[in-house]
């Protein structure tokens, strides 16, 4: 064996033992990344502060790093709390005003069956003669539903330890990336074998898309939470802070998620005979709630990570898909990344790509 073939096959043992060992650390401590990855993605949005407070203690990196902590605990604990506190005294006004609405229905139902459904119900009169089994397939759901509900406070009692584990994780990380990240961040760019301005462009990719994405969720979440608010406010809904909260929340299915409020809630005007106040709400819904998130989310999130309004679309949806609530910011980011590295592979193959173009500029044959 010759000494450049002994070099090539000791870089390959190398790179394939690097890339196990990665692979099962990560594995390893896969219930923890999003706890790590929440802590990176606040360390960008706080790092400009987090220099100046250095700058400002005298190079006290340890110090700066606690003050910036207490601030972003107190400036977010601070609004969320409140928030908190509206939303569950209107949560406890929405479980008393509709448990007792929907125990009044189910008995209608079970006295009358289709018959008290509006005249105006297309196949009303078709529906009557299956009522018995509609009851008796409703009481199966209602049982089903009251299961997963016991189920589901279960699991979220049970996750309790975990959940204070992460957040605790997440914040020391976070105190770890302010005082150590941009040496940490050297040191891994070091690792990749591409030229200063190939690196800078991941970089500047990865870290745009991370802020376009986060301030375009937020906006959104608070634009349509509030439009939706609004709405059922004016159409008389009841705990119409708690339903918006709940469609801020949803705001993050980008086109699906605030519908899954106000549709429910026009029909249950519409039930009630309130037609006017049912017809507005729709109308509202399609018009204004559903119209912002088209608006805003390719302006907020496209333009400043560079990508189409179907790549942000795609990226966002996959993310959900794959990452869970996390993927709202890492989808986008793989999209930046995957473009940005056909852009690179672009570049560096420059002149063999024309290569093999024809005069004309198509492939050559």
């Amino acid at each position: 064996m010759s000494e450049a073939d002994r070099v090539n096959l000791q870089r390959l043992f190398i790179i394939t033992l690097a890339l196990a060992l990665s692979g099962l650390f990560l594995w390893m401590i896969r219930g923890y990344l999003s706890a790590l990855f929440i802590a990176g993605v606040f360390t960008i949005f706080l790092m400009p502060l987090q220099s100046g407070l250095t700058g400002l203690f005298g190079g006290r990196k340890a110090l700066a790093a606690i003050i910036v902590l207490l601030i972003a605990i107190l400036l977010f604990l601070g609004p969320v709390l409140a928030l908190v506190g509206i939303v569950t005294d209107q949560a406890l006004t929405v479980a008393d005003t509709v448990t007792p609405w929907i125990r009044e229905q189910v008995s209608n139902f079970r006295e009358q069956g289709f018959a008290i459904l509006p005249t105006w119900v297309p196949f009303r009169e078709n529906l009557i003669p299956y009522q018995d089994e509609v009851i008796a397939k409703a009481g199966e759901v209602i049982s089903s539903f009251s299961g997963v509900m016991v189920s589901s406070l279960t699991s979220i009692t049970g996750d309790t330890l975990s959940i204070v584990l992460k957040s605790f994780l997440m914040l020391y990380a976070l105190f770890f990336f302010l005082t150590g990240g941009p040496g940490m961040a050297q040191k891994a760019l070091y690792l990749v074998p591409l030229t200063e301005k190939y690196r800078a462009l991941l970089v500047e990719r990865v870290i745009s898309t991370i802020r376009a994405t986060v301030k375009g969720t937020f906006l959104i979440a608070v634009v349509q939470g509030s439009l939706t608010g609004i709405g059922l406010f004016a159409a008389g809904i009841p705990g119409a802070a708690f339903w918006g909260t709940v469609t801020a929340v949803l705001s993050i299915i980008p086109a699906v998620g605030p519908p899954l409020v106000w549709v429910p809630a026009a029909i249950y005007l519409g039930v009630q005979e309130h037609y006017v106040a049912a017809i507005g709400l729709a109308l509202w819904g399609m018009i204004v709630v559903s119209t912002s998130d088209n608006v805003l989310r390719p302006r907020l999130v496209g333009k400043d990570a560079q990508m189409s309004d179907l790549m942000v679309l795609l990226s966002t949806l996959g993310g959900i898909t794959l990452f869970g609530a996390v993927g709202i910011i890492v989808g986008p980011m793989i999209a930046a990344l995957f473009s940005s590295v056909w852009y690179i592979y672009a570049q560096s193959f420059k002149g063999l790509l024309k290569e093999t173009e024809g005069e004309d500029g198509t492939p050559a044959a």
